[in-house]
């Protein structure tokens, strides 16, 4: 499939709305592993457990964590896209 200039600055855009969505999610997620000192990683298996209380902040965190990683594999389709 050839991709047309239009479409390759469009997915350009939309690879550096992907880069800057990447860019907050990850600095507000390390905001929480600072907070309440554990890792993303840790803290996802605990949550997902039922082990965490219902601190709202749980519930951003696990969103955003999921947003981070749908960003992230998006980012990757357009890069390959555009190669």
């Amino acid at each position: 499939m050839q991709i047309t200039k239009e479409i390759e600055t469009s997915l350009k855009r939309e690879y550096s709305l992907c880069s800057n969505a990447i860019l907050f999610y990850r600095k507000t997620i390390k905001e929480f592993e600072v907070k309440y000192k554990i890792s993303t990683r840790a803290f996802l298996k605990k949550f997902e457990k039922g082990q965490l209380g219902d601190e709202p902040d749980y519930f951003d965190w696990y969103a955003f964590a999921n947003l981070l990683a749908e960003w992230q594999k998006t980012k990757s389709a357009i890069h390959t896209a555009i190669q």
